[in-house]
């Protein structure tokens, strides 16, 4: 296991509102796991999920899988570019279904940990509900 920082740069627009934009700067850990690119982190307070453990997981190419464990949410969620997937957000309030239909994954990583990912989606909560999300993770 190697010590990281990774930057996460969200970016979410619903119809008829300004994206709303957050920054990340954390400490973590990368590592290999079966040929997979692993990363792991704690959310903290500007995610609105502190204390969360998240943990990225890339093929190095047009797949990831996000994992996020805590009090606030959990989820386990796949993005694989020009594919829609199903899962459920839990969070405090009630279990959320939802689709994502991943537009773009592209990977820079190293064998290092070291690399972008970006990752664009589309998300919809239930039937009606879409927000049209951009992720810059960097991590060095």
């Amino acid at each position: 296991m190697k010590d990281i920082t990774i930057k996460v740069i969200s970016t979410q627009a619903s119809k008829g509102k300004n994206p709303l934009i957050t920054e990340l700067i954390t400490e973590g850990n990368f590592y290999m796991d079966d040929g997979q690119y692993c990363f792991e982190y704690i959310e903290s307070e500007i995610s609105g999920m502190e204390g969360s453990v998240t943990r990225l997981i890339s093929d190095g190419d047009k797949k990831l899988t996000m994992k996020r464990n805590g009090v606030q949410a959990s989820a386990l969620l796949e993005f694989q570019e020009g594919e829609k997937s199903k899962s459920s957000y839990i969070t405090e309030y009630g279990t959320f279904a939802i689709i994502l239909n991943t537009t773009k994954v592209e990977s820079t990583i190293d064998q290092f940990g070291r690399g972008k990912i970006n990752l664009e989606y589309r998300m919809t909560f239930g039937t009606d509900s879409e927000t049209i999300n951009k992720l810059e993770i960097t991590i060095r």
